[in-house]
């Protein structure tokens, strides 16, 4: 896989990127405020407030259980792996320690990072998967597996949240260099194991294979 810092427009098929596009330096409010983005004055002109900065999704009326979900929001406390040293941008990256691909088949889910924002440097691994046809699923554990052969991997700093899409199969949270990153974690849930989380193993050998 090849390493490639985390933006909307590479990331985009996979769900949304959440950042402030103010730079570090506005420590004030910006007279006149931006108009580039979706945003307008608040809190009496001592903040700017960007509206609809993602998408949550709840798709369960679609699950066959027919339980109903409810938002939830839990705080996720995450201890560095043991990733190879990290290449330059755009290099290929391997023996990454992965174990497993998830998704949530009927909610987005979004990772905010707690702490320093200001720091622009790998903090975090984002690796998602296309879904292959259904049609592939006989050779698979699930419908719709994970096409491993067009995996993408991004680090992500600290003062950048995710959302993957409905559905997107993404490696859980892999926390890089030596320090302990907490996140919350915002998504849709009813309580039924296998519309919540669905998980694959990944074999490891000459081809990494499901």
């Amino acid at each position: 896989m090849q390493l490639r810092p985390l933006n909307q427009s590479d990331f985009a098929p996979f769900g949304t990127v959440i950042e402030c596009p103010l730079p570090p330096t506005t420590t004030a409010f910006p007279t006149p405020p931006p108009t580039s983005f979706n945003v307008v004055p608040a809190n009496q002109n001592t903040a700017l407030k960007f509206i609809d900065v993602t998408h949550m999704k709840n798709r369960y009326e679609t699950a066959p259980s027919d339980v109903p979900a409810k938002a939830v929001m839990n705080m996720f406390s995450c201890f560095p792996r043991r990733p190879p040293p990290l290449p330059p941008t755009g290099d290929d990256i391997a023996d990454l320690d992965m174990k497993v691909l998830e998704r949530h088949p009927y909610t987005t889910q979004t990772f905010i990072p707690l702490g320093d924002t200001r720091e622009v440097k790998p903090k975090y691994l984002v690796v998602v998967a296309p879904t292959l046809p259904p049609t592939s699923a006989p050779a698979f554990q699930v419908m719709g597996p994970p096409d491993l052969a067009n995996m993408k991997m991004f680090w992500a700093h600290g003062g950048q949240a995710v959302t993957y899409g409905a559905a997107t199969w993404h490696m859980p949270m892999a926390v890089i260099g030596k320090e302990r990153m907490d996140f919350v974690v915002v998504q849709y849930a009813n309580g039924v194991a296998e519309e919540d989380c669905q998980e694959v193993e990944i074999v490891k050998g000459p081809q990494e294979k499901l």
